[in-house]
């Protein structure tokens, strides 16, 4: 499978567990959007009983949010992505020394 293909269906994979409101996929998405400032941007009142999830799941009913967490989960999947290349080669580079 091509590199670009298996970037594009891991961060379609990200991005639909986001929505699914799979915990590790919010939690790690609301670390980014709290990192650039972003978190509670879409909340219109936060009480003492807001989640991190309402947060994250009201920043993603915007068409600009829907944009943004698909650029997070495509950076994401690209860092992935370069983390099994470079394990791979690493491997191959070992069993050729060996």
């Amino acid at each position: 499978m091509k590199r670009s293909t298996k970037i594009q269906l891991r961060a379609e994979s990200l991005t639909e567990s986001i929505h699914d409101g799979d915990p590790e996929g919010v939690a790690q998405f609301a670390a980014y959007l709290e990192e650039v400032g972003d978190l509670a941007s879409a909340v219109d009142e936060l009480t003492a009983s807001t989640t991190v999830a309402q947060m994250v799941d009201a920043y993603i009913q915007s068409t600009a949010g829907q944009s943004v967490l698909y650029a997070w989960a495509k950076d994401v999947a690209e860092d992935e992505q370069l983390g099994i290349e470079e394990d791979q080669a690493e491997m191959e580079a070992s069993w050729r020394a060996a």
